[in-house]
């Protein structure tokens, strides 16, 4: 069990760095906002192990707008989007 919630931690994380990886120098957008946003947990794990930024230093207004909404949708996921498949019965 803990090998396996392991691995899918190390697969996010890949995930994480592979498809949004933050550049410190590069100013954001809106659009980055919502991708940075739904990565805010992966983004947030590889922070404590690496020097990964879980959200840009340069931005506009409307990225720091969307990045807020969707990191916390995003939480929000994480924290309760698994917890109804474990009762499915099949």
């Amino acid at each position: 069990m803990v090998i396996r919630i392991l691995i899918t931690i190390l697969t996010y994380c890949f995930l994480g760095w592979l498809l949004c990886d933050i550049a410190p120098e590069q100013e954001y957008t809106w659009y980055s906002g919502i991708w940075h946003g739904l990565f805010f947990v992966v983004n947030f794990v590889r922070s404590w192990f690496t020097d990964a930024l879980y959200k840009a230093e340069n931005y506009t207004t409307a990225y720091n707008v969307f990045y807020w909404i969707f990191s916390i949708l995003s939480v929000l996921g994480s924290l309760f989007g698994s917890a109804g498949g474990s009762r499915r019965r099949y």
